[in-house]
């Protein structure tokens, strides 16, 4: 028997991690107001309530809640009139849903390298990838953390083309001290089960501008303009009262439940900077405010003495740590070649594995997660603790995973 749990060893992060998604009373109780009130459907009094306050977060004109973070995408595109013959640029390291939205209106989706500092896409790759078609890049604010807005922001300003904020993770990030959701033509969330804010599912887009805003209501209100005709191709993307009140019962324990993540990430980045075979993300001064959905870090398998990063991230599950390795880029699935797909964009979706070195890195030899259901950022310090111990456990015997 060896020392390690994958051995038969005693696992050693025996933690009682923080349980999502977490509901109070406040929570109970708002749900028999809208069962009081009647009106169970969209446009209510919660629904307008919150997106008075979620704008207010993000230091936006407006938000519009609807029903999940990808039509919350679709949407933005939508009413900004991107179409078939369009392109717009996502990084492949992202989830599915910034790739799929492209799709659903019919644009082609070009993909860009990352920076392996920040796993947020890289700058010099986004430029090289414009060309006349290009209308929007989409920066994803993978795991709650801001891109670097400052250099995305000038760059869609040069080039005449949207920048549209996929800050699906990053409810609550801030860059520079405003709300991410304030940056770009529009920023798009999600509230689905596992979000930092949720009500189970839902999603929202901020936006300073009034054309976009209007165009997307219309669309929401079944197409009908202001003068009641059918002008546009609408739909019924709208959450439920239901909904809205548990999002703002929700967003009022939120801002407690952020200062605790970012404790936690703080308390996490200065135990994993002891070790150099594992390294934070780099820090960026400009973050104000980081969302942290989850805490990514990077393996450096050089360091690992002939073990792999997969190897290691299976030792430290059986520890009792949740990670995971990351995205698999999404250039590798089988949506991007797909007939329907094809179809759909009236064209092919480009791969070329020699434009994305670090995205192909981070995804075969460094990225990792520490992610679960449960939110461990929410947990005690001393749980966090026992996950740093595990790394160093798992380090100190490595010679059991040869």
């Amino acid at each position: 028997m060896g020392v390690l749990a994958i051995n038969g060893g005693e696992p050693l992060c025996k933690a009682s991690f923080f349980r999502w998604p977490y509901a109070t009373e406040s929570d109970a109780n708002v749900l028999e107001e809208v069962k009081k009130s009647g009106y169970y459907g969209s446009f209510g009094i919660q629904s307008r309530t919150f997106s008075e306050r979620f704008a207010a977060l993000n230091g936006a004109k407006y938000c519009i809640p609807v029903s999940n973070g990808t039509q919350s995408l679709e949407l933005i595109m939508r009413g900004l009139g991107i179409g078939v013959g369009d392109e717009v640029i996502i990084q492949g390291y992202t989830f599915i849903a910034t790739l799929s939205s492209i799709i659903y209106v019919g644009a082609t989706p070009v993909f860009c390298d990352i920076d392996l500092d920040t796993y947020s896409m890289s700058v010099e790759s986004v430029r090289k990838k414009i060309t006349p078609r290009t209308k929007a890049i989409i920066p994803v604010y993978v795991s709650g953390r801001p891109a670097d807005l400052d250099a995305l922001v000038e760059l869609a300003e040069e080039k005449g083309i949207y920048l549209i904020g996929d800050a699906a993770q990053a409810v609550g990030a801030e860059w520079r001290g405003r709300g991410i959701g304030s940056y770009g033509i529009a920023a798009s969330f999600s509230f689905q089960n596992t979000k930092n804010l949720t009500c189970g599912e839902g999603g929202a887009i901020t936006t300073n501008s009034d054309e976009l805003y209007y165009n997307i209501m219309n669309m929401l209100n079944m197409g009908k303009d202001k003068d009641g005709k059918y002008s546009f191709l609408g739909v019924d993307y709208n959450i439920s009262e239901w909904q809205a009140g548990i999002l703002n019962t929700q967003l009022d324990k939120f801002p407690e439940q952020l200062e605790k993540r970012n404790e936690n990430a703080r308390i996490l980045d200065e135990y994993l900077s002891e070790f150099d075979f594992v390294s934070p993300l780099k820090e960026d001064p400009r973050i104000t405010k980081n969302a942290y959905h989850f805490y990514t870090f990077r393996v450096h398998e050089e360091k690992l003495k002939g073990v792999t990063r997969d190897q290691f991230l299976n030792a430290l599950n059986h520890e009792g740590v949740p990670v995971v390795m990351g995205y698999t880029p999404l250039y590798h699935t089988n949506v991007v070649k797909s007939e329907y797909t094809k179809k759909q964009i009236q064209g092919k979706i480009k791969v070329d594995l020699k434009d994305y070195p670090n995205t192909e890195y981070a995804y075969k030899h460094e990225s990792a997660w520490i992610y679960s259901s449960d939110h461990i950022l929410l947990s005690e310090p001393s749980d966090i603790k026992l996950i740093a111990d595990s790394f160093k456990k798992v380090y100190d015997n490595i010679e059991e995973l040869l």
